[in-house]
């Protein structure tokens, strides 16, 4: 335990030291080993994984915390839409994290990537500023949206309120990107924990700030909550990193006594061509859950078919969410230029096979015993009808987990070869797929309609994941001039 009355002795210097002896310092230390060990491989993923949970845990707080509020009603459906054109306009600051971790890859790209995403964060916040602070807004909500009295006023004062949450997601992002550079992945759950643990404080203290007006009192709640993440990032990587751009000279000597030589300089050209695919993927991937319902609403019973998918789809989502993170580990364990990558593939796909597993049997564990209708019809508190057919869309959803797993896992590799223009190719064939399969299975019409949504979901995952293979396997017979075996994919 660290003495009393140290820390403000010993500054940063004195505190990375003893981080560094500690059982932290052991596991945020980076391996000199050639080959990445399962324990490496869980100490960098299991922190990804159980950020996601977090933050699926937080935005159940939120609600939670404006339940307590004067007109909660109001406050809720304000803030939801309010929230949703925000994350709209801001889902390009989305790859920030995936653009640091695979274009920052020596110390002279760091001036001209930071340069960029600047770029990109100052366009998103102008156009958020122009939406919320003139009347564009209100005829978005009146207009396009349907809001009106109360719950409008509040809407628009609240997206007012909520424009500067891109600065801060943008400042987190920027240097969670470097914390999982550095392999330093376990500061992200310290700032995910740190974030919840502010949410939970303001809404025991929320009674007591009722002084303060609903709107704003929402804003620093949920402004607070990233402004909060941001400073733990920020801090965590002057703790243990000293700096961004030492992290990034020990990773350029890394890569020195390897023999790797010193990458091109960056261009502006680039780094678009690398964040205009992942930019695209983002917009396709949000669409996906609309297209869905649009389809499930001229099923036969379409109130029913979507209460059904929305309760058994959001529980399988919690199962399913660490999956999205999965590209991390292929992006940064599998180097295009290192003679051992084909030693490094072997042993990351020895480790996605272990996670798609336990994901796997998790939702069959769910899915297949009686424990997913306990969880739905005693927590939750859906009805024995929407319990009982949410349990045929949950056993559709099991083999997700190896798809998803190894769709990350191209995914990865291709931003490490900074290809991204697959990615969202990929994502077209997904949506157009789930498009087609949907609009097919209303016409088919089975007796519970909800499982039309996890057949289009599982059809469009499966189409995107042939086209993926197909890339790789073309893109390797062209590199050798000979067929590569399945195995070295």
């Amino acid at each position: 335990m660290l003495p009393k009355g140290t820390v403000k002795n010993m500054g940063f210097d004195g505190l990375r030291a003893w981080i560094a002896d500690s059982r932290l310092g052991r596991i945020l230390e980076r391996s000199n080993d050639s080959e990445p060990s399962q324990k490496e491989l869980i100490a960098f993923f299991l922190p990804l994984a159980m950020t996601s949970f977090v933050v699926v845990i937080t935005h159940s707080f939120f609600n939670a915390g404006l339940a307590r509020l004067p007109n909660p009603e109001v406050l809720i459906a304000a803030f939801a839409v309010a929230k949703s054109l925000m994350w709209i306009i801001q889902s390009p600051l989305g790859m920030i994290r995936q653009t640091v971790t695979a274009m920052v890859d020596h110390r002279i790209h760091f001036k001209s990537v930071s340069l960029f995403l600047g770029g990109v964060t100052a366009t998103v916040l102008l156009i958020l500023g122009l939406i919320a602070f003139t009347d564009l807004s209100r005829w978005i909500f009146q207009r396009i949206m349907g809001l009106s009295g109360e719950t409008l006023e509040q809407a628009v004062l609240l997206l007012r309120i909520i424009s500067l949450f891109p600065v801060f997601a943008s400042v987190r992002d920027f240097f969670a990107g470097f914390s999982i550079k550095f392999r330093t992945t376990p500061l992200i759950t310290v700032a995910s924990i740190a974030r919840i643990s502010y949410v939970l404080l303001i809404i025991v203290l929320i009674e007591r700030l009722s002084f303060i007006p609903s709107a704003y009192l929402t804003g620093i709640m949920y402004i607070g909550a990233v402004a909060i993440e941001a400073l733990i990032m920020i801090v965590g990587t002057r703790v243990t990193s000293r700096s961004i751009l030492n992290g990034l000279n020990q990773i350029d000597r890394e890569n020195t006594t390897a023999g790797r030589p010193v990458p091109a300089a960056l261009t502006t050209l680039n780094l678009f061509s690398f964040f205009m695919p992942l930019t695209v993927t983002a917009m396709i991937q949000t669409s996906l859950g609309p297209i869905v319902n649009t389809g499930l609403a001229r099923s036969s019973n379409p109130d029913m078919a979507l209460a059904v998918y929305a309760v058994a789809w959001g529980l399988g989502s919690v199962v399913l969410s660490p999956l999205n993170t999965f590209h991390q580990v292929s992006l940064n364990f599998i180097r295009q230029d290192d003679p051992h990558r084909d030693m490094y593939r072997q042993r990351v796909r020895r480790f996605a096979q272990i996670i798609a597993l336990t994901m796997a049997g998790l939702l069959i564990l769910i899915a297949f015993t009686d424990l997913g209708y306990l969880i739905l019809r005693h927590l939750i508190g859906t009805s024995d009808q929407i319990s009982r057919q949410s349990e045929d869309v949950l056993k559709l959803m099991c083999v997700l987990p190896f798809m998803m797993i190894t769709r990350e896992y191209f995914w990865g590799i291709l931003m490490q070869r900074r290809e991204t223009r697959f990615i969202w190719k990929g994502k077209a064939i997904n949506v157009i797929t789930l498009i087609s399969v949907v609009s097919l299975m209303t016409v088919v019409g089975p007796a519970n309609p909800a499982i039309n949504g996890a057949v289009g979901m599982i059809a469009c995952e499966l189409s995107e994941l042939l086209y993926l293979l197909y890339t790789f396997r073309k893109s390797q017979s062209a590199s050798a001039g000979t067929v590569t075996p399945t195995n070295n994919v």
